[in-house]
């Protein structure tokens, strides 16, 4: 039932967004904007629900925090990145969507670095 809250809240916003924009264009960013935001916040309130699964699973198979919080960071550049590319997006802005979904990439691969140094060691310590 959350998801049909959560998309009768996105058409609802973007319907005002649309209705806001025949009269003033320049405040439908604005609608948008407070849509998207709120969506995002909705999503981080649960947070703590998974990072206490994160934290448990961890100990159970003895991951290291390290690890842990490298996949939260990836996750989070994840999240961000493609919102804020959908709203460039939504806006017009094709080409600094592109640069944003690119640079997000970017940053995934660097921060994936230490897991998968992690991995080649551990492969080659099995052979």
């Amino acid at each position: 039932m959350v998801v049909l809250k959560i998309a009768f809240i996105g058409i609802g916003g973007a319907i005002l967004a649309v209705v806001v924009k025949q009269f003033q264009k320049e405040y439908s960013v604005f609608v948008l904007l407070a849509v998207c935001l709120f969506l995002v916040f909705y999503l981080t309130s649960n947070w703590s629900l998974i990072l206490d699964f994160a934290r448990n699973l961890g100990d159970k198979i003895h991951i290291s925090d390290t690890y842990l919080r490298i996949l939260f960071k990836l996750l989070a550049i994840a999240f961000v990145c493609q919102i804020a590319s959908n709203i460039c997006q939504d806006l017009g802005y094709q080409s600094i969507s592109f640069q944003i979904e690119l640079i997000g990439k970017l940053s995934i691969l660097t921060l994936s670095i230490p897991i998968i140094n992690s991995l080649l060691e551990t492969i080659e310590h099995m052979m």
